[in-house]
């Protein structure tokens, strides 16, 4: 700041005394006093020059939108150089460079998203980076984990993923780095229906745990006499596998298991439930069992009523709501929300910031609608996804932010501790 210079003004002033001495022959006199020379102003001192900035390193895990996956149609001049030059973390590191002078600390990047991943997968990817060197690790969550198929098929459960994510946050810290958890934004509501949930999770509910149907491997009895099915097998708390909870106890009449694999020349085969007969028995439709005996092999809940068994069931899952608090009502996806949801807890549980993309998204989609986020045409050719933005969206719900986040990292204000960043506003 530029010093307040002060001229000191006392002394300067002439004052007149005029003294009337009494009397005829009295006579005036003026007296002039003297200005003091004023001080010499005290020199301004030039401002300490600003220490560099030093070098940052630049991580991403995480998914296929951090790669900048279909970010433009398969027609596009360059496309993967375009791709490359415009993922999210680009842009940051781009605008980290761009914020330094020639005497501050290098911008590098690495990025070893991978698409088609789920959360919990973002350990793996961050072991398999050998140099540990980075001063901020992005971690490019949600896309997958938070859809129907990632929280209720094969994908992990809330509690396994955030244990796994909870430990790859501490380590990165312990390593010396921020890292940074983006949330996501929503896939096209419109493209996800309870029919895509439904061929997406057709082989069973294998997750989250207290959603789980039947899936067992061992020994498995078949009675063609009898027309009865089942195995001998039994828990540590003596249930077989018809009584246990987070999956047999859903089976009953009308249900369907398919023998996945083994079970001799049963493989393959689709069983339909008549009655559960005990813990460990169901009797089915008569003339289904090809071969008798006791043979090990897998049995699952085949198209089990996912309805009745999910939270969100896929009948709730499109949502038209104000998702911003704008007062603005779009269309959401419940499971994507509460995935989100999931990573804010763990974050503010960590102290660790979040980067609210899924706000952004919706803020968007209150401008400009869903079909502005996932379509394009080059040179008339039309191209649609429905889970990869395309780059008019991208540049601005991602671009700005990252470019906001870069100028918050090099001018330090940003403060310690748990924040949910948002960025500039979407216009």
């Amino acid at each position: 700041m530029d010093t307040t210079r002060r001229a000191a003004l006392c002394g300067i002033a002439s004052t007149i005394a005029l003294s009337a001495c009494g009397g005829d022959g009295g006579s005036n006199t003026i007296s002039i006093v003297t200005p003091s020379p004023a001080p010499s102003p005290t020199p301004t001192s030039s401002p300490a020059p600003a220490s560099p900035k030093p070098a940052v390193g630049v991580l991403t895990v995480g998914m296929s939108i951090f790669l900048g996956a279909d970010l433009v149609g398969a027609n596009y001049p360059d496309r993967s150089t375009f791709i490359a030059d415009h993922t999210p973390i680009r842009y940051l590191t781009k605008a980290l460079a761009a914020g330094r002078g020639p005497t501050d600390g290098a911008v590098r990047e690495h990025n070893s998203a991978v698409g088609g991943s789920f959360d919990h997968e973002v350990e793996g990817q961050y072991n398999s980076v050998a140099d540990k060197s980075y001063n901020v690790v992005m971690l490019g969550l949600a896309m997958n984990s938070g859809s129907a198929y990632g929280v209720h098929g094969r994908g992990p459960n809330a509690a396994f993923t955030k244990n796994i994510l909870r430990n790859v946050l501490r380590r990165i810290i312990a390593d010396g780095a921020t890292p940074y958890v983006c949330n996501t934004i929503h896939p096209w509501p419109e493209k996800i229906t309870p029919a895509s949930i439904t061929s997406a999770l057709q082989e069973g509910i294998a997750w989250p745990l207290e959603q789980e149907t039947l899936l067992f491997s061992g020994p498995l009895v078949f009675d063609p006499g009898t027309n009865r099915f089942g195995s001998t097998s039994l828990d540590d708390n003596g249930r077989g596998i018809f009584a246990r909870p987070g999956g047999g106890q859903s089976i009953k009449p009308g249900s369907r298991l398919l023998i996945q694999s083994g079970g001799g020349s049963n493989a393959g085969l689709v069983f339909t439930v008549a009655r559960p007969v005990s813990g460990t028995t169901v009797e089915i439709m008569p003339s289904a069992i090809r071969e008798g005996g006791e043979i090990f092999g897998t049995v699952r809940h085949f198209q089990p009523p996912i309805d009745e068994f999910l939270v969100p069931p896929p009948s709730s899952q499109l949502q038209h709501k104000d998702w911003t608090g704008s007062g603005i009502a779009v269309d959401g996806l419940t499971s994507y929300a509460t995935w989100n949801s999931i990573l804010a807890d763990l974050c503010r549980e960590e102290n660790v910031k979040l980067i609210d993309l899924e706000y952004r998204g919706f803020k968007w989609v209150e401008r400009y609608g869903w079909p502005s986020v996932y379509t394009s045409a080059y040179e008339g050719v039309p191209f649609e996804t429905f889970n990869h933005p395309q780059f008019a969206a991208q540049r601005v719900i991602y671009g700005e932010m990252m470019q906001w986040l870069a100028t918050a990292i090099n001018d330090g204000t940003l403060t310690p501790g748990f924040q949910v960043l948002r960025g500039p506003a979407i216009t």
